[in-house]
């Protein structure tokens, strides 16, 4: 492209800029709407947002495929791109301010995503005008563009998905890292905790907390704080404390104590999903017919601040808030060093169960049981209470190392088959109080044992398949093949009844005390 082509385009784009600069600072933003046209021009805004993302992702691709010889038509496609995204960019802008202005958005949060779309669109443009005259300063400049293209999209997802949307799950070391703050949480409480708050929650409401407090600021805050909060004020709005809802926003005072007819709020949230008044808007959960209830109540009986919730009569239940389920072990990762260098170091593995690095670590021996002995489960105990999951069949591991397994507080199954364990070591091991799986199956185990294993309320499946201990039967028939098949059944449902000899079968050739040619376990 020629320099004087691309000197008049840098001077159109600015000019273009100037006028969107204008528009932002005379017609900001000001929580009230403006016009049905102009919101369904600007809301395809989301939509075309993505263009210059796209093509200003592709450009540095483009830009260093064109270093190689044999792309040297590559450059000439990377400046089209470039091209196309300053074209997008403008588009966009223009319509990111369209949307907030006429859409009743207002909020620091709005005005940093604006004003970041409007820096990115220079930025780009920017970019475009020194291709042609430096490539270092146009490498730096492009480098810039990408950061701020991150800043900009970032302060997107945070008014679209909330503020926590893009790190709420973020690594620890990374948070660190980037210093940001944590993000404050209900705090989950270690089994052994939870275990004694259990047996002394008590079900009922706290007779001190109002009925605002209680049954309508939670309705609020998921249903509607989204768009009105002190970042988001959707027609100057905000419903994230009782204050700010009695105030109101652009159209006045939206709850009228005891006059539903006139309280605005009630209006809306009762309108059909199909009205352009209609509460909340967007697309967004719709409030149940339990939830309106509640507000119904709330604004009939005075819309305070201090009515008990137990004096408000009528209201429906509570949603059955099903409780978050209780980590199985810490919290892995700030150990995960110390995991790495044990692995290299005992040629084991320590695999989490899941993406939840509170699920555990899975200790795996397969690929080598005979590194895994007792020497290497001492080793591992500086990270016992991380696992939960122990693979040690066929591994070195005897009576003595039991002891140590015994130390590993959050063991759920243990997997000992073909190991040198004894019956004077395995009693041990019911001192693990979350054990609920097993296999001692060909280890020179007896009846006396597993008699403390037998009664462990935790424990749900215990395979004994070729070992000492002798079938029991609670039933009348005391065939052996009887008394096995029930015990089974039973170990797998119920328990404490172990399983001894051949799994459940009909073929006359299952003998009690013969090595199964095929294990069948019955399903929960």
């Amino acid at each position: 492209m020629l320099l004087r082509t691309r000197l008049v385009l840098f001077a159109l784009g600015s000019a273009f800029l100037l006028i969107i600069l204008w528009l932002i600072l005379h017609a900001a933003p000001d929580g009230l709407e403006h016009g049905e046209l102009n919101q369904f021009v600007g809301r395809f805004h989301p939509l075309i947002v993505h263009f210059p993302i796209a093509f200003l992702l592709l450009v540095p691709l483009l830009e260093l495929a064109g270093s190689v010889r044999r792309w040297n038509r590559v450059p000439d496609v990377a400046e089209f791109v470039l091209s196309l995204a300053v074209v997008s960019a403008f588009v966009a802008v223009f319509l990111g301010w369209l949307l907030a202005w006429s859409g009743g958005y207002e909020g620091t949060l709005v005005s940093r995503h604006m004003w970041g779309g409007f820096s990115l669109a220079f930025a780009v443009l920017l970019c475009f005008a020194l291709r042609a005259w430096d490539k270092r300063v146009y490498g730096a400049a492009l480098f810039a563009t990408l950061l701020l293209l991150a800043w900009t999209s970032d302060k997107g997802g945070k008014l679209t998905h909330g503020e926590t949307f893009m790190t709420r799950h973020m690594p620890g070391k990374l948070r660190f890292l980037l210093s940001v703050p944590a993000i404050p949480s209900k705090v989950q409480p270690t089994i052994e905790a939870a275990s004694v708050a259990s047996a002394s929650r008590v079900s009922t409401q706290r007779p001190s907390a109002t009925f605002f407090a209680a049954r309508v600021a939670p309705i609020f805050e998921n249903k509607c704080s989204n768009c009105h909060n002190a970042e988001k004020r959707k027609g100057k709005l905000r419903l994230d404390s009782f204050e700010n809802v009695m105030r109101g926003g652009k159209d006045g005072v939206v709850v009228r104590p005891e006059d539903l007819k006139h309280s605005e709020l009630f209006r809306r949230i009762n309108l059909s999903p199909d009205d352009k008044d209609f509460m909340p808007t967007d697309g967004k959960p719709s409030l149940t017919p339990s939830e309106v209830k509640v507000i119904e109540l709330w604004i009939a009986s005075g819309a305070s601040n201090s009515v008990p919730a137990n004096e408000v009569r009528g209201a429906p239940p509570p949603p059955v808030v099903t409780p978050p389920a209780l980590p199985f072990a810490g919290d892995y990762r700030p150990k995960l060093a110390m995991i790495t260098s044990l692995e290299q170091e005992l040629g084991l593995r320590l695999v989490p169960r899941s993406r939840n690095p509170e699920d555990g670590l899975i200790l795996r021996t397969v690929s080598a049981p005979e590194r895994c002995d007792d020497a290497a489960l001492s080793r591992l105990k500086v990270v016992g209470s991380l696992i939960v999951d122990a693979e040690l069949a066929r591994t070195k591991v005897t009576d003595a190392g039991l002891q140590t397994l015994a130390t590993f507080s959050n063991l759920r199954t243990v997997d000992l088959a073909h190991t040198a364990v004894t019956s004077s070591g395995v009693p041990v091991l019911a001192r693990l109080n979350h054990l609920q799986s097993l296999n001692l199956t060909a280890t020179a185990v007896d009846d006396a044992g597993v008699t403390a294993l037998r009664h462990k309320p935790t424990l749900r499946r215990l395979y004994l398949f070729e070992t000492k201990c002798t079938a029991q039967s609670d039933g009348a028939d005391t065939s052996p093949l009887k008394a096995m098949t029930d015990c089974l059944r039973i170990s797998i449902v119920t328990l404490p009844k172990v399983c001894v000899g051949t799994p459940c079968g009909s073929s006359d050739e299952a003998r009690v005390g013969t090595p199964p040619r095929r294990l069948r376990y019955l399903s929960d």
